[in-house]
């Protein structure tokens, strides 16, 4: 098998932006800049994979309910130092998406529009929840100028580490098998029996180009870029989750004209 490798340069681009009230706060409203797929993938993500406890924002709260499922695919106990680990990438990931907020909301105040005294007094801004809409306007920012999982915060570089140690750690190996992500699609996404099969089939049999590509770690990143960044249903990232609009698993590429 032959391993993927890419050349990502960094190439971000935060220049445009627009501010939105939310809540009695400012947010920058970027999320235009995503398709409607991506509001989609990214909505889901939001919902499913974060906001354990239901309550319409992601906050610490949700960590546990997170760190369960994930142990419940990985088959770790709580004392495995593994668990930990991933306990701990979790907690920082959620520490510095609170602070992207931040930064955005302050970022949003219209410095512009300030008096020099309200500029320079002392401000206190407390992030403590993210809503779904200050979520995807995070990822408009981000997204818009990014090429590849590189160009994103180390931050969010933690999330695919932290899936793909969880999905292999029953086989004890570092490569995604059929058996593994079915495992993962099965705990963790919650798929039926009867969904299960074919899109864990089919499903790694795109993520490896039918077998061309060994779904290592560096590969699974790859396609979690690709889950953040593909515009459309062609293409591999969606079966990060696999839960997405598969019918291309049945039906020939057709061409989008723009």
């Amino acid at each position: 098998m032959r391993r993927m490798s890419a050349s990502l340069a960094p190439r971000l681009n935060f220049a445009s932006r627009r501010t939105s009230a939310q809540d009695g706060s400012e947010v920058t409203t970027t999320h235009e800049f995503l398709s409607e797929f991506q509001v989609v993938k990214l909505s889901y993500f939001f919902n499913k994979f974060f906001d354990s406890n239901h309550d319409h924002v992601i906050d610490l709260k949700d960590l546990s309910g997170l760190n369960a499922r994930l142990g419940a695919v990985s088959g770790w106990g709580v004392t495995d130092p593994k668990y930990q680990t991933m306990i701990d990438a979790n907690r920082v990931f959620m520490e510095c998406l609170l602070d992207q907020v931040k930064m955005e909301n302050r970022d949003a105040e219209g410095l512009e529009q300030r008096s020099w005294d309200e500029a320079l007094a002392p401000r206190k801004m407390k992030v403590t929840s993210v809503s779904l809409k200050a979520w995807l306007n995070m990822w408009g920012r981000l997204c818009k100028g990014s090429a590849g999982i590189d160009d994103f915060p180390i931050w969010v570089q933690l999330i695919p580490e932290v899936l793909f140690n969880a999905i292999v750690a029953k086989e004890g190996t570092s490569l995604i098998t059929r058996e593994s992500l079915k495992n993962f699609y099965t705990n963790f996404i919650g798929l039926d029996e009867n969904e299960v099969e074919k899109t864990s089939t089919d499903g790694f049999r795109i993520i490896s180009a039918n077998g061309d590509y060994e779904v290592n770690l560096d590969h699974y990143k790859l396609l979690f870029s690709n889950f953040l960044l593909g515009r459309t249903i062609y293409g591999p990232g969606k079966y990060i989750f696999g839960c997405f609009d598969n019918r291309d698993m049945d039906e020939q590429y057709k061409v989008i004209f723009e």
